[in-house]
């Protein structure tokens, strides 16, 4: 009776855990989730810390983490270094990165459509000779491209930063869209079709929102590369045309580098395309997870 009892026991149902409790396992995985997100936003911490703090606060040791904040160091690096401040610079990365990722957004959807619904000989080809462009580092290519920019009389120019930027962007554009479309079905389309639509209309009122999460994840993968990428722009650049990256590098004072404005730059570097990409985190996500369910 009594070995009867223990089965009977070892066979029951183990009790239920209550609703919103953790287990040892969950309270684990949250806490190395909690550690590693820490570590990822500790370096933006300190920009935006170093960037409120009186220069004795900066130096200070051991480091002085309650302190009173202070603006002066936006004020410097708005209006003081570099003679016109930041802004100049920061216009200009706005235009070259939101022109670049326009271009290279708009002309990889067409050709990642046209790959996809149109049968062109050689297309699985040229789909790879598009994407091999990616392969070699941008380092690789700065002197024919200084050479050519040179040539043309474009440089120290927004233009040359936009056809170079739209031309490294364009190839991950097609790769990623390009999988967007495959996944519509053809009948939708040619519904379309039988409704009295033309190709072009098909592409623009159809295929387009239809892939509206991957246009606007390339479009934040795209201003993210323009707007850090930093060789390039320095050699094609020299004042007029010159981004914050540029800006950054050549930053100093009188004095040597002086961290308070130094890092008010970074901050105001930082904030620009963090805003853009929390602004768009859902399509982001749904575009990144875009037919990983069938």
């Amino acid at each position: 009776m009594a070995s009867m009892d223990t089965s009977t026991a070892r066979l029951a149902p183990k009790a239920a855990r209550a609703p919103g409790s953790l287990g040892t396992g969950d309270i684990l995985r949250y806490a190395l989730a909690s550690i590693f997100v820490g570590f990822c936003l500790f370096p933006l911490y300190m920009v935006l810390s170093t960037s409120l703090k009186a220069e004795a606060d900066i130096f200070a040791f051991p480091p002085a983490w309650s302190f009173r904040p202070i603006w002066d160091n936006f004020n410097d690096a708005l209006f003081v270094f570099g003679g016109t401040g930041v802004m100049p610079f920061l216009l200009n990365s706005v235009i070259v990165t939101a022109a670049s990722t326009a271009a290279a957004v708009g002309l990889g959807a067409m050709v990642a459509y046209g790959l996809t619904r149109f049968r062109i000989r050689g297309g699985s080809h040229l789909f790879f000779f598009i994407l091999s462009t990616r392969f070699a580092p941008p380092v690789a290519f700065v002197v024919p491209l200084y050479l050519m920019v040179r040539q043309t009389g474009l440089m120290d120019t927004h233009l040359a930063l936009i056809l170079i930027y739209t031309s490294m962007n364009l190839s991950l554009v097609v790769w990623i869209i390009r999988g967007f479309f495959e996944a519509i079905p053809v009948e939708i389309e040619e519904a379309a079709e039988i409704d009295g639509y033309s190709r072009l209309q098909i592409f623009f009122k159809v295929a387009l929102p239809l892939v509206k999460p991957g246009l606007i994840t390339t479009a934040i993968l795209s201003a993210i590369m323009s707007w850090n990428e930093f060789l390039i722009a320095t050699v094609m650049t020299q004042n007029k045309a010159a981004t914050l990256p540029v800006y950054l590098g050549g930053f100093s004072g009188s004095m040597g580098l002086e961290w308070g404005p130094y890092m008010a730059v970074g901050a105001i570097a930082v904030l620009p395309i963090m805003i853009f990409t929390l602004v768009l985190q859902k399509h982001l996500v749904r575009g990144l997870t875009f037919g990983a369910v069938r």
